[in-house]
């Protein structure tokens, strides 16, 4: 079982990737699921989904 001070690192450390995520022009499009929308509401929108575990993992692998 984890301690409540692992809990709150790991709550961090999430909230730190998602606002990684967030200023590099993802979205955070549900639970694990990130978006990236480009020319948005136009003729030419294009929408990528990608699911990961968490987003620590998909900032890793998004902004590398």
């Amino acid at each position: 079982m984890k301690t409540l001070e692992e809990i709150r690192n790991e709550c961090r450390n999430e909230n730190h990737a998602a606002r990684r995520l967030l200023s590099a022009g993802f979205r955070l499009e549900g639970w694990r699921i990130v978006a990236r929308i480009t020319n948005e509401n136009t003729n030419d929108e294009q929408r990528t989904f990608y699911e990961f575990p968490d987003y620590q993992t998909a900032a890793a692998e998004l902004l590398a």
